[in-house]
């Protein structure tokens, strides 16, 4: 049976999370995950208060303990998030006085590289899909958005119609933290664009309202990342040298094939949205990479 405090403490999670949702505007995706997070501490910790046991020695041990689950690197460092921002909520709404998991030391995320396709394998991909159908012309356009502007999965299922500018050959998206960006559509994408746009109407029906998203579903709804990672892997399985790319694959080749080509790294990561340069630096050390790899192949001394 679930106690009246067990309820409130709960129920503070919750309030916690609409926060995040109103105020800080965060995705439901890391909402999600925020709240699992949180829930998980409070399981652990198996206190009658959870702003009580909400200080440094149990944060510490509850890691500890995570760690000894021999969860991934990435998993251990959104924990620490989750906890810092929980801690940092529960400051800000005087419930604490300072907040114990600032001190939390961030596990090392490990160095593994993000997969790209070549620009062969992209095309490949691209050009699987049946563009004689309106759901054709759809999932096409979708993976040329992907790898011609670089988009998320979450960010291609929230684009609204007014947010392409085809003319103009740009889009306009709204990316994690709420930041908004602008992003060249190359021109080959943007004829796919516009021939699904022309398509568009016919999955919308009469009586289900218009949702007004850029993409919808075969019943003219507004569609979920989910349908944008099925909607890859049945262009992936019809080339089979694609074999595992996910939709975040095309995003990582798109910033691969950028950089290869000499694009300005401030410029990818603006393009990409993300927060610090460091994020996108990490694609500087695929085109290295990629440039002693074919160094150690090419020159006559290259694999000594």
């Amino acid at each position: 049976m679930v106690s009246k405090l067990q309820e409130e403490n709960i129920e503070l999670i919750e309030q916690f999370c609409q926060d995040l949702r109103h105020g800080k505007k965060f995705s439901e995706h890391t909402i999600r995950a925020y709240r699992a997070d949180m829930r998980r501490y409070y399981e652990w910790c198996s206190s009658d208060d959870i702003i009580e046991s909400f200080n440094t020695l149990n944060l510490r041990s509850y890691l500890r303990h995570e760690a000894g689950r021999d969860l991934d690197s990435k998993t251990l460092v959104r924990e620490v998030s989750s906890l810092r921002t929980f801690g940092g909520w529960l400051q800000e709404t005087d419930r604490i006085s300072g907040n114990p998991a600032r001190l939390l030391i961030m596990p090392r995320v490990s160095g593994k590289l993000p997969g790209f396709l070549s620009i062969s394998e992209v095309i490949q991909v691209i050009n699987s899909y049946d563009d004689s159908t309106a759901l054709g012309k759809r999932n096409r356009a979708i993976v040329e958005l992907l790898y011609g502007a670089g988009l998320r999965a979450a960010e291609t299922v929230t684009l609204m119609t007014n947010d392409m500018d085809l003319k103009q050959k740009q889009v306009r998206v709204v990316g994690k933290g709420n930041r908004e960006r602008i992003i060249p559509v190359p021109g080959l994408t943007c004829i796919s664009l516009e021939s699904w746009l022309s398509a568009r109407s016919e999955l919308i029906r009469d009586y289900n309202p218009d949702p007004g998203t850029f993409f919808v579903s075969v019943r003219g709804r507004k569609l979920d990342p989910r349908d944008i990672r099925r909607i890859v892997a049945v262009g992936v399985r019809s080339a089979a040298r694609a074999a595992g790319a996910t939709p975040h694959t095309f995003r990582h080749s798109f910033a691969t094939h950028l950089l290869d080509n000499g694009a300005d790294l401030r410029a990818v990561q603006e393009m990409l949205g993300h927060a610090s340069l460091s994020t996108t630096q990490v694609y500087t050390h695929l085109t290295r990479e990629r440039l002693k790899e074919a160094y150690r192949k090419a020159h006559p001394r290259g694999e000594e």
